[in-house]
């Protein structure tokens, strides 16, 4: 059975991450995906591609420009799958403008749903497809509010590459951070995604530890005046901005504690990616991230923005290495058990087949 993949770009995004794990994960020759990026290569072209995976890079630069359409169809037309599996609306748009009088069964994979203004047409898009794919009940229950059948919605948790414990990662070896206890946050360097919370509740803690580091994985328009105000705080010198990086969960491996502070839904492969590596989460109570952490028990919920309560959940980790220990190996013990890549593939396989 053929696959066509389609996604806006290959980031460091939560859809990128899951679709590089699918499209590796998939069984062949059972399953043969095709995997088409809508705007220029990202870190996952060549990860994939090593996997044995076809990668096209469309090379779209701009709303609408017909080039990487017409090669989209193109392509579909030489590759003729069986089934489409597009990521986001923008790729559903992209396909339906390529493809209008396709009638190949098609899958679109859009956890967070949209509640703004351009959620109508979101709304609107996904009524044409055969099966939606969400990663939780909320979204799956807002589908049906706006009317979609429920034979057609289909709930799909997020999935992570098991680490085992004592596995070696020797690219987190190369920030070459001092000794010490370490915080890590892993993702966008964005308002909503909480990075100058991390940067205030850090301020707090680190008068607290002498020897307390903050490391961000991860970039954004936020960069610039992180530093400035880290500045401002006196505490740059204890911030390691470590970039964005193919390797960014792997440097989680020395981090005690890591935290995921969006003040709305998101964070939710960062959190998986911590779990994974064994590591207690201190995670922002939003939707997403609910389900994710269990609070007390693989790590510890705060309101979004509450830098106090942040500060107070993390030291209890700092100060306790056997509650870190024991929350660290609950988390792995969830992601493994809940959100296995090898289920998620086994889940969109089996969604394939009955289309």
């Amino acid at each position: 059975m053929k696959v066509l993949l389609l996604i806006p770009r290959l980031d460091y995004s939560g859809p990128a991450k899951q679709l590089r794990l699918l499209a590796a994960g998939l069984e062949r020759p059972r399953c043969e995906p095709l995997v088409c990026v809508l705007g220029g290569a990202g870190p996952f072209v060549e990860t994939l591609r090593a996997a044995g995976v076809r990668v096209e890079v469309l090379g779209g630069s701009r709303w609408l420009d017909p080039r990487p359409l017409l090669r989209l169809r193109q392509l579909a037309e030489d590759f003729a799958p069986r089934v489409v599996h597009v990521w986001g609306t923008s790729a559903l748009t992209a396909w339906r403008l390529a493809a209008a009088r396709s009638a190949l069964p098609v899958v679109a994979s859009v956890s967070p749903l949209r509640r703004n203004n351009s959620g109508f047409v979101e709304r609107w898009l996904l009524r044409g497809v055969q099966r939606v794919a969400v990663q939780d009940q909320r979204d799956a229950a807002r589908l049906y509010q706006d009317g979609l059948p429920v034979a057609r919605i289909a709930t799909i948790a997020p999935g992570v590459e098991d680490c085992p414990a004592g596995h070696a990662h020797p690219q987190a070896t190369k920030l070459d951070l001092p000794a010490g206890r370490l915080i890590a946050c892993l993702g966008e360097l964005e308002a909503a995604h909480g990075a100058r919370d991390a940067v205030w509740a850090f301020d707090i803690l680190r008068f607290l530890y002498d020897d307390l580091r903050l490391l961000l994985i991860g970039d954004g328009p936020e960069r610039e005046r992180l530093l400035t105000f880290a500045r401002q705080l006196r505490c740059a010198e204890h911030l390691h901005l470590a970039g964005r990086r193919p390797d960014g969960p792997a440097l989680l491996q020395p981090a005690d504690v890591v935290w995921a502070l969006h003040r709305q839904r998101g964070g939710l492969n960062a959190a998986l990616e911590a779990m994974a590596h064994g590591k207690p989460v201190v995670a922002t109570r939003v939707s997403g991230l609910m389900d994710m952490v269990v609070d007390g028990e693989t790590g510890f919920l705060v309101p979004p923005g509450d830098k106090a309560a942040l500060a107070r959940q993390t030291r209890l980790l700092l100060d306790d290495a056997a509650l870190r220990q024991r929350l660290g190996e609950a988390g792995r013990q969830r992601a493994r058990e809940h959100f296995s890549a090898a289920e998620l593939v086994r889940r969109y396989a089996l969604l394939y087949e009955e289309l």
